[in-house]
């Protein structure tokens, strides 16, 4: 079955009751078999993100910003009761060694922390299992705190230091994980499109070519 946009997604989730999951008290549901995570408030335009040197080993925010509404599911237990670990690959623009990760990133319930891992690429999949393991595929890991509510900006990130070298041309991929009963998102680039896999209950499942989640390697 041919994967539809996430953003023709968003426009059909109205009529897509059943696969809705309320948060407590927000407004924010979750569509493609709960991958994907939609805050359902008026449609904004991407806005442009403040603050993000632009450039680097891979940039899908300059330029461009994010879609402060749609993000990849990140989540650990309650309230969704599964586990999601979105991974998203990209290629190096040149060979060096990384300073920090920057991403767009919004807190819907739980923990507002997420823990995120650079890891290398085994044949276009990562080489670690969705909970980062083993460590010596890791390239850097660090943790992200006090995201801004999921759905009420496009215009925040956050970032951590990771040293790595990365070599020009090859392919690698950032790893995303929640606490323990915690429901976090991976907003979306606005012009981004890459490979992406989802750690589903600590296994690999293909994501396909999607929206990339709005990521800076400097």
């Amino acid at each position: 079955m041919k994967k539809l946009p996430l953003i023709c997604l968003a426009l059909l989730v109205v009529a897509s009751l059943s696969a809705t999951a309320e948060d407590n008290g927000s407004r924010t549901i979750t569509i493609n078999g709960g991958r994907n995570s939609v805050y359902m408030g008026a449609t904004e335009p991407p806005r442009s993100v403040k603050a993000v040197h632009c450039g680097g080993f891979h940039d899908n925010i300059c330029g461009h910003g994010y879609v402060a509404k749609i993000g990849w599911t990140i989540s650990d237990g309650t309230p969704n009761n599964f586990e999601w670990s979105p991974a998203n690959q990209f290629t190096s623009s040149k060979s060096g060694t990384t300073k920090k990760i920057t991403v767009g990133l919004g807190f819907i319930q739980g923990t507002n922390t997420t823990l995120i891992e650079l890891v290398n690429d085994c044949n276009n999949k990562p080489c670690t299992n969705p909970d980062g393991m083993p460590k010596s595929k890791q390239l850097c890991h660090g943790t992200v705190k006090n995201m801004p509510t999921f759905g009420t900006t496009g215009t925040t990130v956050v970032s951590f230091k990771c040293v790595a070298k990365l070599a020009k041309g090859k392919n690698y991929w950032v790893l995303m994980q929640s606490p323990a009963n915690s429901w976090l998102a991976w907003n979306t680039s606005d012009a981004a499109m890459g490979p992406g896999y989802f750690g589903e209950n600590d296994k690999w499942v293909d994501a396909g070519t999607q929206p990339m989640g709005a990521l800076t390697v400097q």
